[in-house]
């Protein structure tokens, strides 16, 4: 699941000329340029005591020094085990809990009816790619999401991407969205998102299954996400159950 998300954070700025990506053996940084904390991430710290607050000084100083917001994500397998005590130290604070959860594919229900009035496509076009954008947003929201989904266009957009966006209309509104990124036989599922007024109307339910019944077509056997709070019991209802923590910095 870790190794899932660093790919998929590592994908898109690895193919475009204007973002970095330092993935060393024992951390990976991604530099997007851009003043945004979606799109500029340290994770896969495997730092020894030793040299643990050097390493951190480091890849906390590359952020400050340009002056743009970061995250850390600190997940199962981050080390050392007092990684969140040194984070803190160096004047990051946890911003968002999220819970590790995963689903066995061979056990996914084989169809969903979509909820009334939502036609689910796969992103294929730049106009849809641009209703994903809005759709994450976030909230407050992040312009770098447009600006990075039109940078990347032409990647996204291609037939065999590993990344797949999916967005869900009702009366050809973007109303809701989920993202499947392959790589090593996982379905990572990320961006499922719905906007306010389409909330409470199980959209965000057949977002998650459509991306994951995408990864069970093209192979995974397992499909794995980090949920909020308000997400776990979307979640549990599809068969993905609890497995670890993630914390993310900032």
């Amino acid at each position: 699941m870790e190794e899932n998300y660093h790919r998929q954070i590592a994908f898109v700025p690895e193919q475009l000329p204007a973002m970095t990506v330092n993935d060393r053996q024992h951390l990976l940084l991604v530099d997007s340029c851009l003043p945004s904390h979606t799109f500029n991430k340290i994770a896969r710290a495997r730092l020894t005591e030793m040299d643990a607050d050097r390493r951190i000084a480091e890849a906390v100083g590359h952020f400050r020094a340009a002056s743009r917001p970061f995250a850390w994500l600190v997940g199962p397998c981050s080390r050392p085990l007092d990684l969140e005590r040194r984070l803190e130290k160096h004047g990051l604070r946890a911003a968002e809990f999220e819970l590790g959860m995963a689903a066995d594919l061979t056990q996914l229900a084989a169809q969903m009816d979509l909820p009334a009035g939502l036609e689910v496509r796969r992103v294929r076009t730049p106009e849809e790619l641009a209703d994903f954008a809005a759709v994450n947003l976030g909230d407050p929201p992040d312009a770098a999401v447009p600006a990075v989904c039109q940078s990347a266009a032409s990647l996204l957009l291609g037939q065999d991407c590993p990344n797949q966006l999916f967005v869900g209309y009702v009366d050809h509104c973007p109303a809701a969205a989920s993202e499947l990124f392959l790589s090593a036989g996982l379905a990572g599922i990320y961006g499922v998102a719905t906007r306010e007024a389409f909330r409470r109307r199980g959209f965000a339910l057949a977002l998650t299954w459509i991306a994951a019944d995408q990864g069970r077509r093209l192979g995974a056997t397992t499909a794995a996400l980090q949920a909020s709070e308000r997400g776990r019991g979307v979640y549990a209802r599809l068969g993905f159950s609890p497995c670890c923590q993630f914390v993310e910095y900032r």
